[in-house]
């Protein structure tokens, strides 16, 4: 079972961090298309055990209706869509870090990023803010 702070370090290996702190990291992916997606990962405690989360600003609330919201939530295999204190539509993704290897790290990473992009793409006019 890896630890918060082996998982840390693992993605401090192989990425460049644009946040590292005790309890959350980001990284930035530069999408092929030329277009960037931060994913923010953070430890917390659920359940009595350590989950991870990885987060990704999609757009505003007002950006996409809650209807297509919910009816994207039924056709992800990773991630849910959900409205965050600032009003903006999150995608998140949550594991237990007593599964986490690299292949459970790296697969939601990778789908959050690219999921979250393009529905970005799609909901805040094109623009490339998050």
């Amino acid at each position: 079972m890896p630890t918060w702070s082996e998982l840390q370090e693992y993605a401090r290996s192989k990425y460049v961090l644009e946040d590292d702190e005790e309890s959350f990291f980001s990284l930035v992916f530069r999408m092929d298309s030329g277009r960037t997606q931060k994913i923010r990962v953070r430890s917390f405690q659920a359940f009595d055990e350590a989950w991870i989360e990885f987060r990704s600003v999609v757009c505003k609330g007002a950006e996409m209706p809650a209807k297509v919201a919910l009816r994207k939530n039924s056709e992800f295999a990773i991630g849910a869509l959900a409205l965050d204190s600032d009003e903006d539509y999150v995608l998140l993704h949550n594991a237990p870090l007593s599964t986490m290897d690299p292949a459970e790290f790296e697969r939601p990473l990778h789908v959050i990023a690219g999921t979250a992009d393009s529905l970005e793409k799609d909901y805040s006019e094109g623009n490339d803010d998050w």
